[in-house]
């Protein structure tokens, strides 16, 4: 893999899409259709053609978790896909119940979601810019040959220790501002 591949890469995962909230029917939907409304619009999230982003056994954990506000009928507001689409955002780095204690405001005071949610696609979008320009600018500062295999090694090992980072620096949030709230 050349340097030129690997900025393709880079630039592909910094712009993968996201589900924003204007692009959300006002309309409730039923879960299948939710399904059908991660799959379309996060297709690019999936690193195999036949990940499932959303699975109805997944929608049915987090209503019995408690990290879903009840649903009336069958139907799903706009309110829970938000709040599906902040699971989905944090169940691959923290618990279902650090989840539940960071989402918990935003299961009574579903007027705040939208706003927290477009803020946070809004800030994710500029950090993300930042993450690669760092990435390239450290590769082209040490003369990184991705061709070559032992400095590719090495390359995936400092990315995979700068992810384990920022999924400790969220555990020690989390461990820090939410030691007090019950599970």
């Amino acid at each position: 893999m050349n340097n030129n591949t690997f900025d393709d890469i880079l630039i592909k995962v910094e712009n993968i899409s996201d589900l924003k909230a204007q692009d959300i029917p006002s309309l409730d939907l039923y879960m299948d259709q939710i399904m059908t409304l991660f799959d379309i619009n996060l297709a690019d999230n999936k690193r195999y053609e036949d990940d499932k982003l959303l699975t109805k056994t997944m929608i049915n954990n987090y209503s019995k978790e408690g990290l879903l506000k009840p649903i009336k009928g069958k139907k799903y507001s706009k309110d829970h896909i938000l709040q599906m689409l902040l699971i989905y955002s944090l169940k691959n780095t923290i618990s279902i119940q650090e989840i539940k204690k960071v989402l918990q405001p935003y299961h009574e005071s579903t007027e705040k979601i939208e706003p927290i949610y477009n803020q946070f696609l809004e800030d994710k979008k500029e950090l993300s810019h930042c993450v690669t320009t760092s990435i390239q600018e450290f590769i082209h500062e040490n003369n990184i040959n991705l061709d070559d295999h032992d400095q590719l090694t090495m390359m995936i090992l400092l990315l995979c220790a700068i992810s384990n980072q920022y999924k400790t620096i969220a555990e020690k949030l989390l461990d820090t501002y939410y030691q007090d709230i019950e599970e």
